[in-house]
């Protein structure tokens, strides 16, 4: 057994399994996004639309992306109104660049997994990290992004088993 300092040192950097739950409340109105696991290049959400639920047409210019449906029904545009209609335990792929934007056409809410790599928080110097076809940024959580302010429904979780 190798027992120097150099070796100590790389015993304790070496990356862990991690584990994490999909548990997520359902929405009365508006969409919750909860960051479930992370590392230096990969985010896993799980997202939840209420009935209706969208956003606007945007792209991420530092990262490949997927949403994978787990409930509910997804539709997705890009940015000549050609449409994909996503079923549960189907998804979607957007490579960076790629513009797109989702709307819940299913009854109720729309439930996806959300998984992201490469480093969409650290953009070129100056560079947004999404930004609308006309080349101005869109921020996530704002109201040009239809944004509605989310109201959970109160003690219904997606995936409540799994704590």
């Amino acid at each position: 057994m190798n027992t120097t300092a150099a070796a100590r040192a790389q015993e304790n950097e070496t990356p862990k399994a991690q584990l994490f739950s999909l548990k997520t409340p359902y929405m009365q109105q508006g969409r919750v996004t909860q960051l479930v696991a992370e590392t230096p290049n990969m985010r896993i959400h799980t997202k939840i639309n209420a009935e209706g639920g969208e956003n606007e047409l945007h792209t991420h210019l530092a990262e490949d992306h997927s949403f994978i449906v787990l409930e509910g029904e997804m539709t997705v545009f890009d940015e000549k109104g050609n449409q994909m209609v996503v079923k549960p335990y189907q998804g979607v792929l957007l490579p960076k660049g790629a513009y797109y934007r989702y709307l819940n056409t299913g009854d109720g809410n729309l439930v996806v997994l959300r998984i992201g790599a490469g480093v969409p928080n650290k953009p070129k110097a100056g560079e947004p990290k999404r930004i609308r076809p006309d080349g101005r940024e869109i921020l996530g959580g704002s109201v040009e992004n239809k944004t509605v302010p989310p109201i959970e429904m109160p003690g219904k979780f997606f995936a409540e088993s799994a704590g």
